[in-house]
């Protein structure tokens, strides 16, 4: 139901009309996260859901999409992927959700997980990808390892382009030959905000991210 700090109207539709019913306990987190904006709580539901696969079979398509948005912010493992993704409903995938989720059900079949992780996770962060670019400076990190976006180079991207920095916004960060895909995040103790390396060649800076 939410998109960063942001709800969808159309789920939330369904959620308070009953269509997408929850567990007590999933729904007590729910309206946790609704009534104090606990992000804490959200994610506790949120994993709940997708791990017990509550709605890959009904809802497919929001299936992939709060596992894409758990992976983004370093809650799913990527060897939890596969199997995630394996066992959904073809039913409104489109296309590339489709293909994402034949290859999670060949990656299991035959025991390829490794593959299928590397294979799953570029088609997944391009699933429906903002085209934000933002000049990072990939040394340029705050104590938790976050990317800081106070750079002039990264202000001046987004005035170019309109744009307005918010939990959850996913774009790609640069720095001259270098790119990621990184999804911000809000400011910090020191007030700036920051970005989390998502995918590609300092992805090895996620784990100083957790």
């Amino acid at each position: 139901m939410a998109v960063g700090s942001g709800i969808d109207s159309v789920q939330m539709d369904a959620y308070w009309s009953g269509d997408i019913g929850v567990p007590a306990p999933i729904d007590a987190d729910v309206a946790t996260y609704l009534l104090r904006a606990d992000s804490d709580a959200l994610i506790r539901a949120a994993l709940w859901v997708v791990r017990g696969h509550f709605l890959s079979a009904t809802h497919p398509a929001l299936h992939m999409r709060v596992v894409r948005w758990l992976f983004a912010r370093d809650r799913l493992a990527r060897s939890e992927l596969p199997g995630l993704l394996a066992l959904m409903s073809r039913q409104g995938l489109g296309h590339d959700g489709e293909a994402i989720a034949q290859i999670a059900l060949d990656a299991v079949e035959e025991g390829r997980l490794d593959e299928g992780e590397e294979l799953i996770v570029p088609m997944l962060w391009c699933l429906g990808a903002s085209s934000a670019r933002l000049f990072v400076d990939f040394n340029n990190r705050d104590a938790d390892g976050h990317l800081r976006l106070d750079l002039c180079g990264t202000q001046n991207d987004v005035a170019a382009q309109s744009l307005v920095l918010q939990d959850g916004l996913i774009a790609t960060g640069y720095d001259g030959d270098l790119a990621a895909a990184i999804i911000v995040i809000g400011p910090g103790s020191e007030g700036v905000w920051r970005a989390r390396i998502v995918d590609g060649p300092w992805e090895e800076l996620r784990t100083l991210n957790v």
